[in-house]
């Protein structure tokens, strides 16, 4: 472990990190001093790197270990335990990819030096600031990292995220760059402050009609500053005395424009960060129709390649086994609205790709029995079910009815002209009913049935053959006697035709 890597060392200029000597004190054209330090002060730089620093810090960042069929979470493993709760006995996981992202985004690289145990597995990640790092190449092409000038490290041994750069090892200083943009909206604030704070309505000229001596003149100067300067005395009448007359040198904040000149401050910090403008305090051009695509656009186009640099760096320089790999969920950060989401859920449950469980633990909520059954379309059979089980079971659906229908119609026949023959025949209708029911009865009974069991045949690929007209007088002979519910002989028969 390396001790002192905390320590702020003197500062020195060289071509990767000029100062003074290239950037004048690093002053811009608006009169103010920008640096890693001072941008802070500007709200929408502090804004944007607050944004994008607890975005990575606060995404779940888990480790897998690769499975023939997919993933398989690997939380007993050293790094999973690194990256999840503490890098350090000082710092948390999170406070840690907080710390790496402000270094990256300020002066365009983060550093931390990775300690090992005798396996090589990482078990601390010790930050460094990046004013103390040099990253530097031997005769070999190798590259290391020299700290404070004295301390060298293999490459393998730092921790290095690195944004935008030149050569592919070191990050463009995001501050240096945009040190122009900035300096305005520092100016811009500074002239505000100054504004208010000499609100003499505004700077002018005091014209007194006689000369002044030297005395008299600062004595009248400190009268009105006391009098007239401030926020808290902004707007007082001033009584002017002996002949004197003011004169405003000054322009109005319509004429420059300052308020709009902050806005677009704001919009351009925004561009050089690539984040959203309504997620560091503009909200000109959000609506609520677009918000919600906004911010899929920054999880998308802002953090995602963040994410791709860190994920990238652990697979390299935390990993032994090529088997194991982390990766940020951000499916939180994608969630629409209750409405989108939901819908969502529907195409996937019935698509037969999400189960309810694992919509469930979309939404946070506990695992309920039976949730793991995928189901597919069709009838929404459990998934596996067979197409010609599924099929087989919508020809059928129509049978039941036709059948049941042909055999009300028969059974109505016959019940009609048992109750007609009960009025006419008297004392002989037993002797005809049982000639009518073994002699004309069954034909009839066979002429209404048979094209509802022809049409049942022919569905079922059977071939119409003298068995079928045998098994359809049968069928009506049993009619005949059937005395209760049709509904109940219908099944019967269907039944016994599977």
């Amino acid at each position: 472990m390396m001790f002192g890597l905390f320590k702020k060392r003197e500062e020195r200029a060289t071509l990767r990190t000029p100062t003074t000597w290239l950037l004048g004190n690093n002053k811009v054209a608006s009169g103010v001093s920008v640096n890693e330090t001072t941008a802070l002060q500007y709200s929408a730089v502090y804004a944007a790197i607050r944004l994008l620093s607890e975005s990575v810090a606060s995404l779940p960042l888990h480790t897998y270990q690769r499975q023939e069929t997919g993933k398989q979470r690997a939380t007993e493993h050293p790094v999973a335990r690194l990256l999840s709760s503490s890098v350090n006995p000082r710092m948390s996981s999170y406070s840690f990819r907080e710390t790496i992202m402000g270094h990256v985004l300020t002066y365009g690289n983060g550093y931390a030096e990775i300690v090992r145990d005798g396996s090589g597995n990482p078990v601390e990640l010790l930050i460094i600031t990046p004013d103390r790092v040099t990253v530097k190449q031997d005769d070999n092409g190798a590259i290391y990292y020299l700290v404070d000038e004295s301390l060298r490290l293999a490459a393998d041994d730092v921790f290095h995220i690195a944004g935008l750069g030149f050569d592919g090892t070191v990050g463009y200083s995001p501050i240096t760059l945009a040190r122009q943009c900035i300096g305005l909206g520092l100016g811009a604030e500074r002239f505000g402050g100054s504004f208010f704070g000499n609100s003499a309505k505004p700077a002018g000229v005091l014209s007194h009609p006689n000369r002044l001596s030297a005395e008299a003149a600062e004595n009248l100067r400190n009268t009105w500053r006391n009098a007239y300067q401030g926020v808290d005395n902004a707007g007082r009448t001033a009584i002017l005395e002996e002949g004197m007359s003011w004169q405003s040198l000054g322009i109005s904040n319509d004429d420059a424009q300052y308020l709009e000149t902050r806005q677009f401050q704001i919009v351009e910090i925004a561009r050089w960060y690539g984040v959203p403008p309504h997620m560091i305090g503009s909200l000109d051009n959000a609506t609520f129709s677009n918000i919600e695509h906004q911010g899929i656009e920054y999880v998308t186009y802002s953090l995602r390649p963040w994410l791709v640099r860190w994920e990238q760096e652990i697979k390299r320089k935390l990993f032994v086994d090529d088997v194991y790999f982390s990766e940020f969920l951000v499916d939180g950060l994608l969630r629409g609205d209750t409405k989108t989401r939901y819908d969502g859920y529907k195409i996937a449950r019935e698509t037969g790709w999400l189960s309810v469980n694992e919509i469930r633990a979309l939404e946070n909520l506990n695992n309920v029995e039976g949730g793991d059954t995928y189901i597919q379309p069709m009838n929404m059979e459990p998934m596996g079910t067979e197409p010609e089980a599924e099929e087989d079971n919508q020809r059928s659906s129509w049978i039941e009815p036709l059948l049941d229908d042909s055999f009300y119609r028969a059974k109505r026949l016959q019940e009609n002209g048992e109750r007609q023959a009960l009025k006419r025949k008297g004392d002989h209708y037993g002797q005809w009913r049982a000639s009518w029911a073994a002699n004309e009865l069954p034909a009839l009974f066979d002429e209404i049935i048979s094209p509802a069991f022809e049409a049942v045949y022919r569905s079922q690929n059977l071939a119409e053959d003298k068995e079928m007209h045998i098994r359809i007088s049968e069928i009506s002979r049993r009619l005949i006697d059937h005395v209760g519910s049709i509904d109940d002989f219908t099944k019967i028969i269907i039944g016994e035709l599977r």
